[in-house]
């Protein structure tokens, strides 16, 4: 294509109110137009690169025998109703598919009764995929996504869009999410059982007022957050109790409730429940229809400081099983640094990431879908589900400062430096039909532009081949720009040169 025929309006200064280098490298190089609700809204340029990314992903999972749908997998029973249409026998599976819709790759599968190590098997060439597009990529483990379940996600820093919280063990190598499983979490116990006590504790509202107050650690005290739970006929109130030192993820927590949402309760409607505002709740005597959790780290804890549902007054010596229980007890917690790490057990730190893909399990309300095993038994499918999103990694690939051949949405860039030079026109114009015939994608900045602009859009663009007809175009001599190499050459070696290059380069990936 010729630059003149091109739509990319390039920008000299970055946008204001960014600093993502993605974001801004694809909007000052005229690959999209902006970036608004977590979408892209890409021109020509950004339309190819994005295309070439799906591609990448479609052709490696076509070779693992993944076959492409069209409006299925983003329905919400689109796979089970295929499933029920196209399994009958164990000779049916496994069956995994495929799916463009709206910047995410969609992925989904159905696999025999035993055949869940297919979701890792997955993850794992999805992690293969990214680090041979020079992205390094790591798996995480998330508790919202069931016990199988996994993000693949990229390195962030907190400049960067969409950058989420966690944590990661430097001894063994474990990443998790802030939603991570938490195996085990102590409870705070005094050596004797401690006589409860109702005392005074004036401007004490938060844990950390408390703490000072009463010259404790903050483990030793029970935090009592109130929580509303959207079910079927509305929300329902839940008090869930968690360690003083830790805090509540309502992502679990609308896991364990076996809710879609919950969120904090507003302080009407805890009025209405309690008959005060927060500050100073907790687990003894509150009224039978409110649900209480207890995070793992509250069960068997003894000699704790609660609220006592009275304004400026805490209990003391307050102790599981004796002063108050509850059989709704799970993992609640959000994982955060220094908290033990749940593979070996030592000290976790700060982790900042982008996830760029997710493998679960999926969980329908319908009955399995049955099928006959090698027996001739009864069994029932398994279902998983993922996506993989193209917008997060087109982000990640304009971040680096050229794109790999293939993904690129040219191979080469031939400029010209002065289009007044007809000598140098009329060889890179040659060469420009010469690399055309034989399958190179090249851009040919034909512009009457001063040679600086053509330079700089080249950096913006992020093709990896530039290839420069100038000074030497009476004697036949190109400069040919790759990587941090270049070389002079006879205009005739050009094409051989770069099928050569683009050869090898898809060797490598």
């Amino acid at each position: 294509m010729k630059m003149t025929s091109l739509l990319t309006p390039t920008l000299k200064k970055a946008p204001a109110g960014w600093q993502d280098p993605g974001v801004i490298r694809l909007i000052r190089s005229g690959y999209a137009l902006d970036f608004q609700n977590e979408e892209w809204n890409l021109l020509p340029l950004g339309s190819i690169l994005r295309e070439n990314v799906a591609w990448t992903f479609l052709h490696a999972l076509m070779e693992e025998n993944f076959q492409q749908l069209d409006s299925l997998l983003y329905k919400k029973d689109g796979l089970y109703a295929l499933a029920q249409r196209a399994v009958q026998s164990y000779r049916d599976l496994p069956l995994n598919f495929m799916e463009l819709r709206q910047g995410l790759l969609l992925l989904g599968g159905i696999e025999t009764a035993s055949g869940k190590e297919a979701q890792q098997e997955i993850v794992h060439t999805i992690d293969n995929i990214l680090q041979n597009l020079n992205l390094p990529s790591i798996v995480m483990s998330d508790e919202t996504l069931g016990t199988d379940g996994s993000y693949v996600a990229l390195k962030a820093s907190d400049q960067y869009i969409a950058v989420e919280n966690g944590v990661a063990c430097s001894s063994c190598g474990w990443t998790g999410t802030e939603n991570a499983r938490i195996e085990q979490s102590k409870p705070y116990r005094t050596e004797k059982e401690m006589v409860r006590q109702e005392i005074h504790t004036p401007n004490a509202s938060s844990i950390e007022e408390l703490c000072e107050f009463l010259h404790i650690p903050a483990e030793q005290t029970v935090k009592t957050m109130f929580y509303m739970a959207e079910v079927d006929d509305g929300w329902r109130p839940v008090a869930v109790l968690i360690r003083g030192d830790l805090h509540i993820s309502e992502e679990k927590l609308a896991l364990f409730l076996k809710v879609k949402k919950v969120r904090i309760a507003e302080e009407n409607e805890l009025m209405s429940v309690m008959g005060q505002k927060p500050g100073y709740l907790g687990p003894v005597g509150l009224p039978e229809r409110v649900c209480l959790v207890a995070d793992i780290s509250i069960e068997g804890c003894s000699g704790v400081v609660t609220g006592a549902n009275k304004p400026n007054y805490h209990l003391t010596g307050v102790t599981w099983g004796r002063d108050f229980k509850t059989k709704h007890i799970g993992d609640v917690a959000l994982l955060r640094e220094g908290m033990n790490c749940p593979r070996c057990g030592l000290e976790l730190q700060p982790f900042l990431w982008n996830k760029v893909a997710a493998v679960w399990s999926e969980k329908s309300d319908i009955e399995g879908i049955p099928y006959q095993d090698q027996q001739g038994q009864t069994e029932k499918c398994t279902l998983w589900k993922g996506w993989i999103d193209l917008n997060s990694i087109l982000t990640a690939l304009a971040r680096e400062k050229t794109y790999p051949f293939g993904l690129a949405p040219f191979d080469v860039d031939i400029i010209v430096p002065s289009v007044k030079d007809e000598v140098a026109m009329n060889l890179a114009t040659n060469l420009y039909l010469e690399m055309a015939q034989n399958g190179i994608v090249v851009l040919f900045d034909d512009r009457n532009e001063r040679a600086g602009a053509k330079f700089a859009d080249f950096e913006l663009f992020g093709i990896p081949v530039k290839v420069v007809v100038g000074r030497k175009a009476a004697e036949g001599i190109v400069e040919v720009h790759y990587g941090e190499d270049a070389k002079e050459m006879q205009a005739e070696d050009v094409v051989c040169f770069l099928s050569s290059l683009l050869n090898d380069d898809d060797e490598s990936l």
